[in-house]
């Protein structure tokens, strides 16, 4: 039997996606949700709000529990309005903001910036890194989007779909380093910042417990 000796994982996070995709490495979490100010700075650039958050909710949860490594993420999506200007996707939380979110990405190149940071406080250490997805929408119809909508109900998620489920069908092409970043954890970026704490990931996955 192997067995590799890590200190607990935390994630920062009230996210069930995040917290199944952690489940679906294998890895022992323990969730806590952080509660931070996530409003946006004036003229705060997406990727900077991401990458910001994610090191706050890390922070604040690994200031608690000294001991841990804390992970935190973020994930902000934006999209032209199609006259120059930059809007920032939210969780819709019902149909006819998901529905209107849809029809303004339809056709168009939608940018999802997911930062993670991850932070051990007994150490005074800090990671924060960024992985970004370009997702090219297909034209879609009313029709289309009521029907995907009234199918998965993706209230919850930045950007109105859900890419592990039936979101992808909405899709023309995904550019992406790692497609697990879109469902708001990306796991080739955790596993390149874990090798900075001394983890390894792999390792840590696959061994017997």
């Amino acid at each position: 039997m192997t067995t590799v000796s890590t200190p607990p994982f935390i994630l920062a996070s009230s996210s069930r996606y995040r917290q199944a995709q952690m489940t679906a490495l294998g890895v022992e979490t323990c969730c806590i949700a952080p509660y931070i100010d996530e409003t946006p700075m004036d003229g705060e650039a997406p990727d900077k709000l991401a990458a910001r958050l994610a090191a706050e909710k890390a922070k604040t949860v690994a200031a608690v529990h000294r001991e841990a490594l804390v992970i935190g993420s973020d994930q902000v999506a934006c999209v032209s309005d199609g006259q120059g200007r930059t809007v920032i996707l939210g969780k819709p939380h019902h149909y006819d903001a998901a529905a209107k979110q849809l029809a303004l990405c339809s056709g168009k190149r939608v940018v999802f910036h997911t930062a993670l940071s991850v932070v051990k406080y007994n150490e005074q250490k800090e990671i924060t890194g960024m992985d970004n997805t370009t997702v090219h929408f297909l034209p879609l119809t009313s029709q289309d989007i009521s029907r995907y909508l009234r199918s998965e109900t993706p209230y919850d998620c930045a950007g109105s779909f859900k890419s592990e489920g039936k979101g992808v069908l909405l899709f023309d092409r995904i550019d992406s380093r790692d497609p697990q970043a879109l469902i708001g954890l990306p796991v080739m970026l955790l596993r390149d910042i874990l090798k900075e704490f001394d983890v390894d990931l792999l390792a840590l996955a696959t061994s017997s417990r």
